[in-house]
């Protein structure tokens, strides 16, 4: 299996698994495994860069918003204050921040994709990803836009073609002729463009 074939397989399977709570950890995992062989495949690394800010932009955001929530909380519970309100308002806040700081770069990886690949459903994805995630403080509205993004993320990989286009797979085990020469068309063997019958195993050559 090519690369691409290895980052479709992938790719869908870890967006598929991103809408199962509690294993949806995997599902990062893999989708960024799978944009690493297209990465690889096409020759660009800032495609898997981009992926790669866009997660850990997601954990660090995650990790700063809790610790600000745990934060206020245990203030509050020491001073009797009510600073634990405002510490999971501000907790919110960079989780939100990060979710958008995150979205910019999937929305830039998904579209060098969409270009290379000529998968436009990716572009699509990137779009919604973005979207999702400014309008995640309407919630619903938000959370709605990110899910139907997760969904068609599911379609764009399961929609990778096996070749890159302009890419096409060379033969396997088939001689390059060199100027002025030829090959046997029975035993394979070098030979020069004026020989009639190879001198290994008598063939007669066409003209």
């Amino acid at each position: 299996m090519s690369k691409l074939g290895d980052a479709k397989l992938l790719g869908g399977i870890g967006s598929i698994l991103l809408l199962i709570p509690g294993i949806n950890i995997v599902g990062y995992i893999l989708i960024l495994i799978g944009c690493k062989y297209i990465s690889d495949e096409l020759g660009d690394k800032s495609i898997f860069d981009d992926m790669l800010y866009a997660v850990i932009a997601g954990i660090v955001g995650v990790a700063a918003a809790a610790f600000i929530i745990f934060t206020g909380a245990l203030f509050s519970s020491l001073t009797f204050a009510t600073s634990a309100i405002g510490g999971i308002i501000a907790g919110l806040l960079v989780a939100w921040l990060a979710l958008i700081f995150s979205s910019i770069f999937i929305r830039r990886a998904y579209d060098k994709i969409a270009t290379r690949l000529n998968v436009g459903t990716f572009r699509t994805a990137g779009m919604l990803y973005f979207i999702g995630a400014i309008l995640i403080i309407a919630l619903g509205l938000g959370f709605l836009v990110l899910l139907i993004a997760a969904i068609v993320q599911i379609v764009a990989f399961f929609s990778i073609p096996d070749t890159a286009p302009g890419m096409q797979p060379q033969p396997m085990n088939v001689p390059v002729s060199q100027p002025g020469m030829k090959y046997c068309s029975s035993c394979g063997t070098q030979l020069a463009t004026s020989t009639i019958f190879c001198p290994k195993c008598g063939a007669k050559q066409s003209t």
